[in-house]
């Protein structure tokens, strides 16, 4: 049944004349439609590049594509087309028919999509075993480059929202195919084009505008609907034909305008009004050596924007990479298998010190993992509630089961933060507040040097300044930046004795004035500056090497 109907696409296409052409040529990729039937479903589904699995035993196929598909790969892993045959046709995710009166879909609470979760380069392993988490309940999960891909229901896509504290975008398919390579073609307007019933997805049927359908609104004048608006961010990577992101999102926007147009008597969307992150239905184009993905994104706004911050410090931390940095340490207990390295991990106290806390996000977000707060809970609007086909029952029963997730802090936690500007520990206690996290935090405002924690720590997470995130007339010069790391490493080793220590550095340059030897590195990319998670096991003063007992005057020649 699943191989007649993937056929059955192929002849529609033809047939209705979505491949332009001489008429030879839609005759042959009618022949090739039609003889694609006697084709193996193995084989057949290769040949559209959806990358599926089916079980076959003893001549019978058992399960169902739809339920039993594996997702596909990365946007940026997709293999070209091959074996010389002419490219099939699109592949629709969702939405109906181009050629069918414009209906509301059912909600798609039970229909199986293929997902992708962006996130920064290195954090893939994160956001595979957050998707994993029984929290989210992602299916057919795979590594891909700089993000995750996923299959689930419409509510699996919704989890990955609230839940995910170190994805970017969680981005939903509409379409995957080749793009066109006829002669004289325009390879990414066609395909986007007939990508999606766009009629069916921007006319806003929830607004006072005609319920007529698009198509009838080209014969009835004076009828005007309303649109909701749409933004189209690309990225092209080895593209025979396309080679700007730029280019490619124009287009796309073009061929989805002249669909809205031509099916509604000329009238199209408006841009959205406060720019590309206000846009209710924000559109994500991935091409790949000829190769097109085309999604909608789920989250709009960056995920690592909680909502609890409006004000950000010049040199605060990303949201997600905080995260990413405590889950590595092992602090997030609902994610285990995470702090392999730590040696202290038998140790039952929960101190957790950030001795250069700044605005507070690592001190934030440690917060919200110890109590299983989800990070999407505090957001107010999210752009897939605007979608014809998205039932808002969905969101509601996904916020209800994270409400109610939540657990009380454990017992003896602490969350110690210091930091020597005012300013900053500010900043730290309004995020913090607007949290609901405030009680759980003891701030002080001291220098590095003569801070004494209340408290010995367990665990120290710290993001020091390493000067790319600081303006060149803002004092971080290199000698101030070498003494701040100096610094850093003789207050570790005269307060955090046997203690496990993770520090974020993008700035080899700086690191080594701690003069302390990290036993494991972890890369990832920050603001596009590539940066290294370092552990470090403080050792006790008699186990220490020499290299780490220098004495100060020596260390002030060394830097």
């Amino acid at each position: 049944m699943a191989a007649s109907a993937i056929a059955s696409g192929h002849v529609l296409r033809a047939a209705r004349g979505g491949s332009s052409g001489s008429p030879r040529s839609r005759w042959l990729e009618l022949r090739s439609s039609v003889s694609g039937i006697a084709q193996s479903s193995e084989q057949l589904w290769a040949n559209c590049g959806a990358n599926l699995s089916w079980t076959v035993d003893g001549g019978s196929a058992r399960g169902r594509w739809l339920w039993t598909t594996s997702c596909s790969s990365a946007p940026q892993d997709r293999a070209p087309p091959g074996n010389g045959r002419l490219p099939p046709p699109l592949s629709r995710r969702s939405g109906s028919s181009s050629s069918s009166p414009r209906s509301r879909l059912p909600p798609g609470g039970d229909r199986m999509e293929r997902f992708f979760a962006t996130c920064a380069p290195g954090l893939e392993e994160i956001v595979f075993a957050e998707l994993c988490s029984p929290m989210i309940g992602a299916r057919s999960v795979q590594i891909g480059s700089a993000g995750v891909a996923f299959c689930g229901t419409m509510a699996t896509g919704v989890r990955a929202n609230l839940w995910s504290r170190s994805a970017i975008r969680i981005l939903v398919e509409l379409a995957s195919g080749p793009l066109p390579r006829r002669r004289r073609a325009d390879p990414v307007y066609e395909f986007v084009r007939d990508a999606a019933d766009w009629p069916t997805l921007l006319v806003d049927e929830s607004s006072d505008s005609p319920s007529s359908p698009p198509q009838a609104l080209s014969r009835k004048r004076g009828l005007v609907p309303k649109f909701r608006t749409f933004s189209v961010n690309s990225r092209v990577y080895d593209c025979e034909g396309v080679s700007n992101s730029m280019f490619a999102s124009t287009r796309a926007k073009d061929a989805i305008c002249d669909a809205v147009k031509d099916a509604c008597g000329g009238s199209r969307p408006d841009p959205p009004a406060d720019g590309v992150a206000s846009a209710d239905v924000p559109l994500f184009f991935s091409l790949y050596r000829d190769r097109g993905i085309l999604y909608r994104d789920m989250s709009g706004v960056s995920l690592h924007k909680r909502g609890y911050r409006d004000v950000m410090h010049r040199a605060g931390l990303n949201e997600a990479i905080a995260a990413a940095m405590l889950t590595i340490a092992g602090w997030n207990s609902h994610l285990p298998g995470f702090g392999l390295a730590n040696r202290n991990a038998g140790s039952n106290s929960k101190v957790l010190l950030d001795p250069m806390c700044g605005s507070g996000t690592l001190l934030i977000e440690a917060a919200l993992m110890a109590i299983n707060s989800a990070p999407g809970l505090m957001r107010n609007l999210w752009p897939f509630e605007t979608w014809h086909d998205f039932d808002p029952s969905i969101l509601e029963a996904c916020r209800q089961e994270a409400i109610a997730a939540e657990v009380r802090a454990p017992e003896g936690l602490r969350l110690l933060g210091n930091d020597i500007h005012e300013g900053a520990l500010s900043l730290c206690e309004r995020d913090a507040k607007a949290a609901n996290v405030l009680s759980m935090l003891e701030l002080s405002c001291k220098d590095c040097k003569d801070y004494s924690p209340r408290l010995s720590p367990s665990l120290v997470v710290v993001n020091p300044p390493w000067g790319a995130r600081l303006e060149p007339n803002s004092g971080g010069d290199d000698d101030t930046l070498l003494t701040t790391w100096r610094n850093l490493g003789r207050f570790l080793k005269s307060s955090c004795n046997e203690t496990d220590v993770y520090v974020l550095s993008g700035n080899s340059n700086v690191t080594h004035a701690m003069h302390m030897k990290a036993d494991k590195r972890w890369a990832v990319t920050v603001g596009g500056v590539d940066c290294r998670i370092m552990h470090y096991y403080v050792l006790p003063p008699k186990a220490r090497p020499a290299a780490e007992t220098i004495p100060e005057a020596a260390a002030h020649t060394t830097g």
